[in-house]
């Protein structure tokens, strides 16, 4: 994709039950988790992680709350960061189309998809590593 400087996403890694406020860890799937966020670049590097949210957190409000986003909301980057439909898309950041009703819009769906696949492997292979050990299977 032309132009992309990052991609984005976030990963749960599971967790044990916290003995405080629980049910704030809770993700969608029902498991115990905190939401990881994770941007990288072309060169699979980790550029920006934010590790500090339960996992009942949406994605698109961490990236709200997150010092990158106030950064690029200040000084506009010279480039997109390419992210899933749980973000929000601004003039800095690009998502898929919720449905892509053309073909040039399947085209760039497809292109978004391969684009964003090689960063996010790699977050998911790195979260994967460091699951709770008493928990499985993994994510």
């Amino acid at each position: 994709m032309p132009n992309t400087i990052r991609v984005i996403d976030c990963t749960h890694v599971h967790i044990q039950a916290p003995r405080q406020r629980e049910w704030e860890y809770v993700n969608r799937k029902g498991r115990h988790s905190i939401n990881v966020q994770l941007v990288g670049d072309a060169d699979l590097a980790i550029t920006n992680c934010v590790v500090r949210w339960p996992g009942s957190v949406h994605d698109a409000r961490i990236f709200r709350e997150s010092r990158l986003f106030t950064e690029f909301q200040t000084n506009r980057p010279d480039g997109v960061i390419l992210a899933d439909s749980a973000y929000p898309l601004l003039p800095w950041v690009m998502t898929p189309f919720p449905t892509a009703n053309t073909p040039s819009q399947m085209r760039y769906n497809n292109a978004h998809g391969r684009t964003r696949s090689m960063p996010n492997n790699t977050g998911l292979y790195c979260a994967t590593q460091y699951r709770c050990p008493s928990q499985s299977p993994p994510l």
